[in-house]
């Protein structure tokens, strides 16, 4: 699995998606709102400052962007996806 660090990196290189409409839900999302709560719990568990409420918040954030990949445009799901190994990896060094 890629370092926390790497894949923050990877993320801020990723445009966000064009196909993916800002104000709407997919699935169990809002596409900019998970993305944006994900990438926020990983920078905290990066400096060790993830709190154990927002590990909280993170898991089911994580689960609920997993049930939704395929309600995204194909285009979009890379995008996606990498927000789920980034949780996961928070989540980890969250836990630790």
């Amino acid at each position: 699995m890629d370092s926390l660090e790497a894949l923050i990196a990877e993320h801020l290189r990723e445009p966000f998606p064009v196909s993916v409409e800002k104000g709407l839900d997919y699935g169990e999302v809002d596409p900019v709102m998970v993305g944006a709560d994900i990438y926020g719990w990983a920078l905290k568990a990066s400096s060790g400052e993830l709190s154990s409420d927002e590990l909280a918040r993170l898991r089911p954030a994580r689960e609920a962007l997993k049930r939704s990949l395929s309600e995204f445009p194909a285009e979009a799901r890379p995008y996606y996806q990498h927000l789920v190994r980034l949780a996961l990896a928070a989540e980890e060094r969250g836990s630790t």
